[in-house]
């Protein structure tokens, strides 16, 4: 798996001032971390990396933030019922998704755990469970086990990339890097490593991310950073308007010295914030067949709630979507969108705009901005102050084929 492209946008990021990019940084870069992914052979290619784990060597804290899908996985089930301020570990499988899968999906995550468990020395209710692919399917303990037993076996401090791509399904490339943040009392660290290119859409998406960090924070702390930052980005993403069993936001903090506070908490939680819309917009970009990533921006709005729905129904409009896709700047298309989200709300926007990096529809410059990777539809409703950024891909045959064969 090669690269991906870098994100051109940095207006995008919104990251706060001190973040920076660590050059060839990975989820183990910040102190005190280590990882592997192996193959056990259990995708299509059997040499793919498909079991990954990832540990802090030291004493840590945990964040967790999950699916709101009413069916979740058995994974997701799983991690509810521990603590999930004491993970200190992460089993990932990357083949089937252990979902409605029942009680027999249940048995196979136990046995899966137990042997992390006695791998790592840790106990198993310190290790969080995530699986992805197919669903309705179970996993091949015969295959699986052997290969916990390798990736365990195979855990470096210089494993994150291995580790980021044994998570990855369709993506076309892993989403992991790391950052440094300055902060008065000293630098922190934050790495990354997550995947997800399909059936993505908030509140969360078919997505697993993980995040490290060096820096010392109170467990109650790094939850709540870590719950604005899933609102700040990967709920504001939208591939195919699909939400998925199995998604998973784990953040892991093993600093040792006295724990962030004040202004420098609140450094991080931007920080944070930043790292998880940097990997989101990542899987916009990789949506399944993407060829163009843009931001949904819809700006005065009655209120934040109004602003959202917009801000939602155009990015997640198929007729929207295939538009992207054509390069055609097709203001009726985007038009729809908004009057189907306000059906039910009273009166109509007086002075709708749309523009595609400031170009009016009707505007060339609109269409020539569509040939671009990346670009901006900003929704004027003209009625109120209130604003909402959302994500969004384009829509074309390579996801159908993808999505029509994904199963056989």
């Amino acid at each position: 798996m090669t690269a991906f492209p870098p994100i051109e946008r940095d207006d995008w990021l919104g990251a706060p001032e001190g973040l920076r990019l660590a050059e060839g940084g990975s989820v183990t870069t910040p102190e005190g971390y280590a990882a592997a992914g192996v193959a056990s052979g259990a995708k299509t290619d059997r040499d793919a990396r498909d079991i990954g784990i990832l540990m802090s060597t030291r004493p840590n804290v945990a964040a967790l933030v999950d699916t709101v899908n009413a069916l979740p996985s058995v994974p997701v089930k799983l991690n509810r019922t521990r603590d999930r301020r004491a993970f200190r570990a992460v089993l990932v499988n990357a083949s089937k998704a252990n979902a409605a899968t029942g009680a027999a999906g249940r048995e196979d995550a136990l046995a899966m755990l137990a042997r992390a468990a006695e791998n790592l020395d840790v106990p198993v209710e310190q290790i969080a469970a995530c699986s992805t692919g197919t669903i309705g399917e179970r996993i091949d303990l015969d295959l699986a086990l052997p290969g916990i037993d390798a990736a365990a076996a195979g855990l470096a401090q210089d494993g994150g990339p291995a580790f980021a791509e044994a998570i990855c399904t369709t993506d076309r490339a892993p989403k992991t890097g790391a950052f440094t943040l300055d902060l008065p009392g000293g630098a922190v660290r934050i790495g990354i490593a997550a995947k997800g290119a399909g059936m993505i859409r908030p509140t969360m998406a078919t997505m697993l991310a993980f995040v490290t960090t060096d820096a010392a924070l109170v467990v109650e702390d790094l939850q709540a950073a870590a719950a604005d930052a899933a609102a700040a980005s990967f709920n504001r993403i939208s591939v195919d308007g699909q939400m998925s069993p199995s998604d998973t936001l784990l953040v892991l903090a093993n600093g040792q010295g006295d724990p962030l506070e004040g202004e420098d908490l609140a450094a991080f939680r931007d920080a944070l914030a930043a790292v998880c819309r940097w990997a989101a917009i990542q899987m916009v970009k990789d949506g399944e067949g993407a060829e163009h990533a843009v931001r949904v921006r819809v700006e005065a709005a009655r209120d934040a709630d109004e602003a959202e729905r917009v801000a939602r129904a155009v990015g997640d409009s198929p007729l929207v979507k295939t538009a992207l896709f054509g390069r055609d700047p097709n203001w009726g298309r985007i038009s729809q969108a908004v009057g189907a989200a306000l059906a039910r709300t009273p009166g109509v926007p007086a002075d709708l705009a749309v523009a595609i990096d400031g170009a009016g529809l009707s505007d060339p410059a609109a269409g020539a901005a569509m040939e671009k990777a990346e670009y901006d539809i900003t929704v004027r409703l003209g009625r109120g102050v209130a604003a909402y950024d959302l994500w969004a891909c384009d829509l074309g045959q390579a996801y159908v084929s993808l999505n029509a064969e994904y199963h056989t």
